[in-house]
């Protein structure tokens, strides 16, 4: 569970939390009040309180202030309708609270003799006059008002109202993220590449800012992908230019000198070999790019393969004047594709060739790890060797680094080299030897 899961889960926890403590007061003065109401009840609906009333007198009579103080106490435990004793000075017998306006009705009414049953006075022993009463409405008492029980509307509106607020909060801060992820997908397909939204999605940490950095890297990667193809359509269009040239002026000095014709025809030749090996070179990169590399993997012999790859190099090392040191291993069964190692090892040694000195050495070394299953291959020339801040891009398609006199170089076969091994999930770099010269190396892992 992501941390969108605990953003929701938090907000709507809280705001079940507020709309139920909204509720559940609601629920409780409702409850208390109801309560309330069925006591007020109780004591109103009991009949013949005057009874209550002639007990106490009888027992105060009889038993004195100590069992009039025992009677009421038992009065005062039990469900009936409490009956005070209040002497000369207002103080009742058990010492309980009597509002000053019920005890002066409750004497009103006594001189009235209104209700001579409920309300009497008597004497005790201890000289004091004591005067016994219920308070009920129907014995002449002044009804109290009904307590009215609260409404429940305010604190479920609370509620709501609270509810409402994590709501709208909650909708505004996934939506205006949202919102800028929207615009900047639709500024990308009016053709912005510039569009980012990693800056708007602020401090937050969640699945959104994951998905703004998502869309921050897909739209360099289009924007990387775009300008690539632009510059290699630039490259390619600058390439065929200088053969198709080449071959116009050959066949205007053919129509103005045709003794040299046979010669023009062999220049012409050159040239369109030239413009089909870089349209076959063009088709390979591109279903490499594109992922398809047109054969399968199979059971093969590196050892072999590496070994006929260095002698086809010798024949060319020969025009060139370099001597390629190599020592091979032994036979070795992988299983991967040939056809894209061959060309990339090939490719590889091909520039080394091409770039060393005349006269010099192009070493081949080659180790394979039986343990880790792992190819690799380092191959050296004595040749000028590439700027610093070029050995990155050595492996672009049409990369020159700074020798533009090689004639046979198109441009593309350390590009189609490097996307050959990353096919094969391994890594091709380059780095400057100390002595002078290019060091390319190779690392090919395989399976079983």
């Amino acid at each position: 569970m992501g941390r969108l899961f605990w953003k929701f889960f938090l907000t709507f926890w809280l705001a079940l939390l507020v709309a139920g403590i909204g509720v559940g007061t609601a629920v409780w003065l409702r409850h208390n009040a109801w309560q309330g109401s069925e006591t007020a009840k109780q004591a109103i609906d009991v009949r013949r309180a005057s009874s209550f009333v002639a007990v106490a007198e009888n027992a105060i009579r009889h038993g004195g202030v100590v069992g009039l103080r025992s009677f009421l106490e038992a009065m005062h435990d039990a469900p009936f309708p409490p009956v005070y004793a209040v002497d000369d000075q207002d103080r009742e017998l058990l010492q309980r609270s009597v509002a000053p306006e019920v005890l002066q009705q409750a004497r009103t009414l006594f001189l009235q003799a209104a209700y001579p049953e409920a309300i009497r006075r008597v004497s005790a022993e201890d000289g004091h006059r004591y005067l016994l009463f219920v308070p009920l409405p129907e014995h002449g008492f002044a009804d109290r008002p009904p307590r009215v029980p609260p409404s429940p509307l305010l604190p479920i509106l609370a509620g709501t109202f609270a509810s409402l607020i994590f709501s709208a909060a909650l909708a505004w801060y996934f939506a205006k993220p949202i919102r800028s992820l929207r615009n900047a997908f639709a500024a990308l397909a009016q053709g912005d590449l510039d569009a980012r939204v990693g800056s708007l999605m602020g401090k937050r940490r969640d699945e959104l800012s994951d998905l703004g950095q998502n869309f921050d890297h897909m739209a360099g990667q289009i924007h990387n992908l775009v300008h690539a193809q632009q510059r290699l359509l630039h490259d390619v269009s600058h390439e065929l230019r200088s053969p198709l040239a080449r071959i116009q002026a050959a066949i205007g000095l053919a129509q103005q000198q045709p003794e040299k014709i046979m010669a023009m025809m062999e220049r012409i030749e050159r040239e369109s070999q030239r413009i089909s090996d870089l349209v076959g070179e063009l088709l390979v990169l591109s279903r490499l790019e594109a992922g398809v590399s047109g054969s399968e993997s199979h059971d093969f012999d590196i050892g072999g393969l590496l070994d006929d790859i260095v002698e086809n190099a010798r024949f060319e090392a020969e025009q060139y004047g370099v001597v390629i040191r190599y020592d091979g291993i032994e036979e070795t069964v992988v299983k991967g594709r040939s056809e894209l190692l061959h060309r990339a090892i090939e490719n590889v040694l091909r520039n080394a060739l091409q770039h060393c000195k005349k006269g010099g050495e192009v070493a081949v070394i080659v180790r394979f790890d039986t343990g880790k299953r792992r190819l690799q291959v380092a191959v050296y020339d004595q040749g000028p060797g590439v700027a610093e801040s070029d050995l990155s891009a050595i492996f672009e398609p049409f990369f020159r680094s700074g020798d533009r006199g090689k004639a046979d170089s198109i441009g593309l076969g350390l590009a189609i080299a490097y996307r050959a091994i990353e096919a094969h999930a391994g890594r091709i770099q380059a780095s400057n030897r100390p002595q002078g010269g290019l060091r390319i190396e190779i690392n090919i892992p395989f399976t079983e």
